[in-house]
Formats: structure tokens, C-alpha cells, sequence
């Protein structure tokens, strides 16, 4: 694996004043207050989401005539906000509401029978969409009005189905100039829509949940639109779940990402989605405190799961040595859907692009993860062979156990004359010293609304006069440089004994441990030189 850093400033000279407006400068920001700051002129108009009136006529209506609903969750973070939402909203109309979650990571309707749904008269399906007309048959048949609103692609000729058969679609993903708004933010503005005919206002109180979605589905944080939503909801924190996971920290994307969702994560992993779906639901501390500490455990059972596998992966690992792709099986009696996790836990190990796989029926399926190419998910497609699902470099993939070696040679040469080449970069070097709090605050207020599309911004620093040392028995590095400052490396598996200069990248944070306070850069990369 070649490796190469791409520094984008050489910082070093620049005084703190000049070092955010060169930083946003290079990033093409031509209005930094504007950006840093939208207000809610950027909130596209509501009737732009196609079938938005005709959707919040229909539950208004259903509201009035007393009938039931039935809000079906899709298993992940933004699926239980998008959720969340409707069930708040729906509640707070004084509706008769059931709710329901699938098992596992399994998404969409193929499991729900609808004679299990309490009767409902009106079925709300969030954030997730079917690829035929068939699983949404028998409720049809049944004379159950059908809500969805969503954000993944259709086929147009399932659209038009949708439309004649009445299945009322709301999506940003037909004709609608932000294909980057979550499920949980089309949701919401399906209740603005419903407040702008009912003449309310509390569909705001939801906003949070649709920020949460938004930032943890990896939805893009330069479409103003998605901006604007995250900016109005981090000053409007009001979910007593979402207060209760965040804890002290402040509710900006970064805590979503790296607090928020993995808990939400590994319930869905471990098949307790019942918690994922209650903690934004409920109102009761003393519930939610019991539901999170659920959700704590849930993450404790996944790590032991993973811990269990490794050993077994890291046989095989060694048996493909030297390959440009791995190919890694997960005991076929593990429950958990760990694939993703141990994925990503083996690619900052192997550095090169892995495939996590299971027999389930007649495919061995899982997760892959790419590394040193644009898209490994172009790789696969391209064998003509099963399935994938997902992000150029993380995705879901399933491969027919039958055509299982076809699948794997075609894979090895197409990759066999590719260069991998890993670049790390940095929107800025700068010297220890020039790191100060009043810095670090700047960098935290412009990384509060990043993401994909608009990464937080990263820093090089290089030290020569440093001290190695751990944290939580040797789990994470810590490196203390002579100026004060310190660099972290959460879950790091490397050489410890480091000679000579040393150079990082990663962002910049105040950190506290016991009574004090550190400049703290957490590491994305490091090298010796």
C-alpha cells in the first residue's frame, strides 16, 4: 500500500486571526457567516417534496376520524429518528399510534404481517422502500392507506405503481433539488406541512431527531438545506433520549457520530431493537435511563462477539497474506450482524480491501470495505456477479455461494496490476505552539456541521520531543509533546517504541482528564520520519 499525505497549507507562519478565514478560503466558503450560520431561508419549500399535502391532508384526516396508526421504524439511527418523529407528532394530534421494528439490520416490509399491527387504518413507513409493488400487496388488499416517506432511489416505473395503486410516496429522491436530505428530515417536514394546515408549531420540537438522522446517515453536510436543519436543531435540543446518550457533551455532529449512533448501532447488531426504538420515544428518566443502560450493554455484547471472531479472522488473515483483497468468513452460528464493525477494525489493520462474510441460504453475505481505490463497490459491480448495497468504500454485498470463486478470481484480476495508494490529508500544518484554546474553539464551531461533503477540518503537527504513553490498560495511545499538547489514538494495535520525528493528522479538541484540561490533537494518521 502506497501511502501518500496531502497537506493543503503550510499554516506555520500565519497568526491565529488569519488562520480560519485562510482555512474556510481554501475550502471555496465565499459567505462564512452564511455557511457557519444558515438561517432558515435555506429550508427548501415544503410543497418541493412530491405528495407532501396530499400525504398531511391524509393524516390529518385520519386524525379527525378517529382511525389508527401504525408507524413502522427502520433499523438504523436515522430510521428510529425518522420514526420518532412521526410517532411524536401523531401523539402530540392526540392519534391512536402502534409502533414496530424489524429484527436484526433487516430493513423494510417483507416481515410485517399486517394482521399483527393493532388494527391499523393508516400505515406510516419511514425511511425505507421496497423494490417492487409485491410486499406492499396484501395491505393494500386489506384497504390499508399506505404513508411512506423515505430518501432512497426508486425505479420510475415503481414510482408510477405507487401512484395508481394510492400508496402515497413522500421521498427527496423524485425530483427534488436536495437527493441529500435524510429519512428523518423528510419526516419532518412531512409534520411542518401538517403544522402549516393545522396551524401549529410542533413540529420544531422535533428538529433534533431530524439532525441526528441526517449527520448519522452520512448525508451531505454541504447542501444548505441540511445545514440549515442541523444549525436550528443543535441550539434546540429537546429529546430527552438524545440528552440522555449525549451527557455533558455538546450536541454537534461529531458527538452524533461518534456518540449517539454506535449505540443505536450495536443494538440493531445485537437484535434488541426494541431499546433503539424506545429511547426517543420515551418521556420517563427514569425509562430512558434504564433503556441507554440497555443500550450500553448492547454494545458490550457486540464487543465481546468481535473479540470472540478476531482470532478466528486472524488465521485466516494470515493464510492471504500478500493478497490484494481478503476474503474473511464469520462462524456461521454468530447472531450478531458484526460484519460492518469487524470490517472496519481489520482494514486499518490489513490495508486492503476486505470482504466480511457469512452463508446465509444459498449466498455468502456480509460486509465489504475498500481501501487505496475510488470506489471498491465499482469492483464488485463490475464481476456481474450478486449484489451491493451502500457507499463507494463501505457497503453491503452478497455473493451466490455457487459462483463464489468466479466471483473471487475476477475480483483478484481486476485488481492484480492497481497501485493502492492511501491518501491522508490536511487542510492545514501548524506548529504545536500555535495550537490555543481560542483555535480550538474556531476549528470545533466550524466542525459542528461537518461530515460527508464537508469534513472537519484536519491539522498536521509534527513533534521530535515527545513522551509515548497509553490509556485504559494499553487500549488507546497517548503521545504528550513537550509543548503540552497531546495526541490520541483510540483502539491502536501499533508499534509503540517511536524514534525520531514524528508527524500527525487528525482535529483539534480541548480534552479533560481528572482536574485538567489538554490541547488535544485525535489522530487519523501518523507516521515516523
Amino acid at each position: 500500500m502506497k501511502k501518500e499525505w496531502n497537506i493543503k497549507i503550510d499554516g506555520r507562519m500565519l497568526d491565529s486571526g488569519e488562520i480560519i478565514d485562510v482555512l474556510l478560503e481554501h475550502r471555496k466558503i465565499d459567505n462564512i457567516d452564511e455557511f457557519l450560520r444558515p438561517n432558515e431561508s435555506f429550508i427548501l419549500p415544503l410543497e418541493n417534496l412530491k405528495n407532501i399535502e396530499k400525504a398531511a391532508l391524509t393524516i390529518l384526516d385520519g386524525v379527525e376520524t378517529g382511525k389508527t396508526f401504525y408507524i413502522h421504524f427502520d433499523t438504523d439511527q436515522d430510521g428510529c429518528c425518522s420514526g420518532s418523529i412521526a410517532t411524536r407528532y401523531l401523539l402530540n394530534l392526540g392519534a391512536d399510534v402502534y409502533t414496530g421494528i424489524n429484527h436484526g439490520k433487516k430493513h423494510g416490509i417483507s416481515e410485517l404481517d399486517p394482521y399483527c399491527i393493532g388494527g391499523a387504518d393508516i400505515v406510516w413507513i419511514v425511511d425505507s422502500i421496497e423494490t417492487s409493488i409485491e410486499p406492499y400487496e396484501e395491505m393494500l388488499n386489506m384497504g390499508i392507506q399506505i404513508i411512506i416517506t423515505d430518501h432512497h432511489l426508486i425505479e420510475p416505473e415503481l414510482y408510477e405503481e405507487m401512484q395508481k395503486r394510492g400508496i402515497i410516496l413522500v421521498t427527496s429522491a423524485v425530483d427534488y433539488s436536495n437527493p441529500d436530505l435524510s429519512g428523518s428530515a423528510t419526516t419532518w417536514k412531512l409534520c411542518k406541512m401538517i403544522d402549516e394546515l393545522y396551524l401549529n408549531n410542533y413540529a420544531d420540537d422535533l428538529i433534533d431527531l431530524a439532525a441526528t438522522g441526517l449527520v448519522a446517515d452520512m448525508c451531505s453536510m454541504s447542501s444548505m438545506e441540511n445545514r440549515a436543519i442541523c444549525h436550528k436543531a443543535f441550539s434546540n435540543l429537546k429529546n430527552p433520549g438524545i440528552k440522555k446518550i449525549n451527557g455533558g457533551y455538546s450536541f454537534v455532529a461529531r458527538n452524533i457520530s461518534f456518540g449517539i449512533a454506535p449505540k443505536i448501532n450495536a443494538a440493531n447488531r445485537v437484535d434488541n431493537n426494541e431499546l433503539a426504538m424506545n429511547v426517543f420515544l420515551s418521556d420517563d428518566e427514569d425509562e430512558i435511563a434504564e433503556i441507554v443502560k440497555g443500550l450500553n450493554n448492547c454494545r458490550t455484547e457486540q464487543n465481546k462477539i468481535v473479540d470472540k471472531i478476531m482470532p478466528v479472522l486472524q488465521e485466516q488473515i494470515e493464510c492471504q497474506a500478500g493478497n490484494k483483497v481478503m476474503f474473511l468468513f464469520i462462524p456461521d452460528d454468530t447472531e450478531a450482524s458484526v460484519g460492518g464493525l469487524i470490517g472496519n477494525k481489520i482494514l486499518e489493520q490489513v490495508q486492503v480491501p476486505v470482504l466480511i462474510l457469512k452463508k446465509w441460504k444459498d449466498e455468502y453475505s456480509g460486509s465489504a470495505r475498500g481501501i487505496g481505490v475510488e470506489s471498491f463497490k465499482e469492483y464488485c459491480d463490475a464481476t456481474n456477479i450478486g449484489w451491493t448495497g451502500g457507499h463507494e468504500n463501505a457497503f453491503g454485498i452478497g455473493i451466490p455461494i455457487d459462483r463464489f470463486e468466479e466471483f473471487k478470481e475476477k475480483i483478484l484480476n481486476a485488481l492484480q496490476d492497481v497501485e493502492f495508494v492511501c491518501e491522508t490529508s490536511a487542510d492545514i500544518q501548524l506548529d504545536a505552539e500555535q495550537v490555543t484554546d481560542d483555535l480550538i474553539k474556531k476549528l470545533n464551531y466550524v466542525n459542528r456541521i461537518s461530515g460527508t461533503g464537508f469534513e472537519p477540518i484536519t491539522v498536521m503537527i509534527e513533534s521530535e520531543n515527545y513522551e509515548v504513553s497509553s490509556m485504559s490498560g494499553g487500549k488507546h495511545l497517548k503521545i504528550i509533546d513537550d509543548s503540552g499538547m497531546i495526541f490520541v489514538k483510540w483502539n491502536y494495535n501499533g508499534p509503540r517504541d517511536f524514534k525520531g520525528k514524528l508527524s500527525f493528522i487528525g482535529t483539534l479538541e480541548n480534552a479533560h482528564y481528572g482536574r485538567y484540561n489538554y490541547r488535544q490533537l485525535t489522530i487519523q494518521d501518523m507516521k515516523t520520519t
